[in-house]
């Protein structure tokens, strides 16, 4: 997969102006093989970024869930397939915004604005087949929870992602759901939320001059006194969430993610620290008995 190509300023993307694309119905085999690998590129171009923590969580569930080897196959495929479908349509939505982030595949981006019609259709298919899967594989609850995930993943991307403090809060909701596809205690559901919204503030920041040139208001854009409040709200809710099992006092630890704040200057590397300070929070967790349900 190609590397995102440096630029010196931040424009429109080429591409922003483009009505449609390519003819679906025209050399359709290879367009569906591209996507195909487009759909994959999107996950692992964000898990070589840092990302895919919430992927993480679900498969540590999962073992430490103990199931029958049939619902541990049948939960890790549906937890593939689910996270690979939202973020191939969050990346597909958000191609020729994505034109002002360095960060971002040029190559994928173009890809999907060139056969946009088909991108849709391709995200579509893989959400029924994760459904199906999810209901036929996993029962009602499982399968309510991919649905609920989809269906906040795609309001995200179309509504809440432009609006301030509500974007923040729809991926605690976001992260929330998709731990759910596994289940486990509603804390450590909730937890999973938290943990989601406070990574997501720190990559809006890390983000905050991209996504101001594409118009997009998020949190971070809006102020970073805003950004910085709402983190102070996520924290106590973190430390109100820990105090039950592990703690008052060790709950305390919450408020690492806010001291790198002021602390760190590069919101990215703030967000990779509080990820390792949440992975041992997790792995903690897990440790104590009958936390993961």
């Amino acid at each position: 997969m190609a590397a995102p190509e440096a630029h010196a300023a931040y424009g429109p993307s080429p591409y922003a102006a483009t009505v449609q694309t390519a003819p679906v119905a025209a050399a359709l085999p290879r367009v569906l093989a591209e996507l195909s690998r487009a759909v994959l590129a999107s996950t692992v171009h964000r898990i070589r970024r840092g990302e895919g923590a919430l992927l993480a969580v679900n498969l540590s569930l999962i073992v430490h869930q103990s199931a029958s080897l049939s619902r541990i196959v049948a939960q890790t495929v549906v937890s593939v397939l689910a996270i690979g479908a939202m973020y191939a349509f969050n990346d597909l939505y958000d191609a020729p915004c994505d034109w002002n982030n360095p960060k971002k595949d040029r190559a994928l981006i173009k890809l999907y604005v060139e056969h946009r019609r088909a991108g849709i259709l391709a995200a579509f298919v893989l959400q029924v087949v994760t459904l199906f899967i999810a209901f036929m594989a996993l029962g009602s609850v499982a399968g309510g929870a991919v649905l609920a995930v989809m269906i906040v993943n795609l309001l995200y991307s179309i509504v809440f992602k432009g609006v301030p403090v509500a974007d923040v809060a729809w991926v605690w909701l976001w992260g929330t759901l998709y731990a759910s596809i596994v289940g486990g205690p509603l804390r450590l559901l909730v937890l999973v939320g938290l943990m989601t919204a406070v990574c997501h503030l720190f990559q809006a920041l890390d983000d905050r001059v991209p996504d101001a040139a594409s118009g997009v208001r998020t949190t971070a854009v809006r102020s970073p006194v805003l950004a910085r409040n709402v983190l102070i709200v996520l924290s106590v809710l973190v430390s109100i969430t820990l105090r039950g099992p592990i703690g008052a006092t060790a709950a305390l630890t919450a408020f690492t993610p806010l001291a790198l704040f002021f602390a760190v200057a590069n919101p990215g590397i703030a967000w990779l620290l509080t990820k390792a300070y949440f992975g041992l929070v997790w792995l903690y967790l897990l440790g104590l008995p009958g936390a993961a349900g």
